[in-house]
Order: C-alpha cells, then sequence, then structure tokens
C-alpha cells in the first residue's frame, strides 16, 4: 500500500486547521498545524513536510505572501522546495485572482505549485495533494 503526504496546514483560523486536520487524516495524511506563519516556519523547518497547505490572510491580508517568500529563500535547499498549496479567500475582498500557469502567469508572481478558493472542495484539495507529493512505498 503506498504511503500519504505529510502535510503541514498553516492558517490561523482554529476551525479550518481542525476541519482539514480530519479530513486529510482520514484519506491517511500524517497532519501537522500551525495557527500562524512563525509556528508555520518552525514546523517547515523542524518537520520536514512533504507538502505545505498555506492561508495567505493570518490575520492581515499580506502575512501568506511574505511567509511563502521567506519560505522560497531559505537557505535550506530541502525547505525552499517544499511545494506549497495556497488556499485563500482573498478573492472575497479583493481583485486579486490566482490561477496555476506558466511560471510567467503565477510562478514569478507568487511560487506556489496550486491554487485553491475558499471554501475548499476537499476532493480538489486531496487531489492537488496527491499531484504534488510523490507516491511514497511502504518500507
Amino acid at each position: 500500500m503506498a504511503g500519504k503526504a505529510r502535510v503541514l496546514v498553516i492558517d490561523d483560523d482554529p476551525d479550518v486547521l481542525a476541519t482539514t486536520r480530519l479530513f486529510l487524516e482520514s484519506r491517511g495524511h500524517e497532519v501537522l498545524t500551525a495557527p500562524g506563519p512563525d509556528e508555520g516556519m518552525r514546523q517547515l523547518e523542524t518537520e520536514k513536510p512533504d507538502v505545505v497547505i498555506l492561508d495567505i490572510m493570518m490575520p492581515h491580508s499580506t502575512e501568506g505572501f511574505h511567509w511563502l517568500w521567506s519560505a522560497r529563500r531559505h537557505a535550506d535547499p530541502a525547505v525552499r522546495e517544499v511545494p506549497v498549496i495556497v488556499v485563500t479567500s482573498i478573492h472575497q475582498t479583493t481583485p486579486i485572482r490566482f490561477h496555476e500557469g506558466d511560471a510567467d502567469e503565477t510562478g514569478d508572481y507568487l511560487p506556489a505549485q496550486a491554487f485553491l478558493e475558499k471554501p475548499v472542495d476537499p476532493d480538489e484539495l486531496a487531489a492537488k495533494i496527491e499531484a504534488l507529493v510523490p507516491t511514497k512505498t511502504a518500507g
């Protein structure tokens, strides 16, 4: 049986952390949670997740952007290369929209591998994780 991903969820909403954890654990993933960017960076550095699910507005509208840029400029290549799925409701209060595509479209502006708008469809989130994390084999 293939192993599941080690997922770090960074969000300042405790309800989002709890429901995301429950859903992902029900899919067999190991879930780490962080209630904000500082704790999220600490866990990224120490826990070495396979993928990060990142909220943008925590509690300010740009904290997730800053976190992502810091992660991508980290001294440790293993930290810099962890795939990030941005999950946000920023579209509800600003005209900002994210979409996946070429680096010219998204990668140079926000270096994330996937984007989902809140409220998140759980199956879509699971599909993004499975697409970004190579299958692990039990060993």
